[in-house]
């Protein structure tokens, strides 16, 4: 499972950035232009390509920017070097994961281990497992409770909706991991 502390940061560890030169983002800022929620973020998305390009790691791995971005893809279709922003982000988002820099407390960092988790166990998401492995990491129990029997009232959360055909997920995430851990 994917957990931190796992895989140091090193120059080569975003496949992406090798095809990108350090030139292709000019820093025409229109992916922080289009971002909708560059409010809540402490860099930009073009500060945070920019610090990745330079092999810059702390800043980026530190940010709450990789944690807030919701992968629109908005950054990434406005970018005018095609750079995928997006990309780039989750990509700094498994790497702060897996070096351990991401704080215990995090809402979303939390989530995110939840949702990698339920894809590993049932191979796609599953609202209901996702929902209870994430209550279950945060140990905030009974805060969406009012939310969570409403959803089951309307049929929104079916408890006997859950995914089958998750071995075959599990057999290519055992496959990638050897081939990771091969390579380190």
């Amino acid at each position: 499972m994917l957990s931190p502390g796992t895989t140091a940061v090193n120059g080569s560890a975003l496949a992406h950035l090798q095809s990108v030169s350090p030139n292709a983002c000019f820093q025409c800022n229109r992916c922080t232009a289009g971002c909708p929620l560059i409010s809540a973020m402490d860099l930009t998305p073009a500060q945070v390509v920019h610090h990745m390009l330079l092999e810059n790691w702390e800043p980026v791995l530190k940010s709450n920017s990789i944690w807030v971005c919701v992968h629109c893809e908005t950054c990434t279709a406005r970018c005018p070097q095609e750079v995928d922003i997006s990309k780039l982000f989750h990509a700094a988002r498994v790497a702060a994961w897996r070096s351990g820099r991401v704080a215990p407390d995090q809402a979303i960092a939390t989530y995110f281990a939840s949702f990698v988790e339920n894809l590993y166990l049932y191979g796609r998401s599953a609202e209901l497992p996702l929902t209870v492995i994430c209550k279950l990491k945060s140990q905030d129990y009974l805060r969406d409770m009012g939310l969570g029997l409403r959803l089951i009232a309307r049929g929104r959360l079916n408890f006997l909706n859950v995914p089958k055909g998750a071995a075959i997920y599990r057999r290519l995430y055992d496959r990638v991991r050897q081939m990771e851990e091969a390579k380190a």
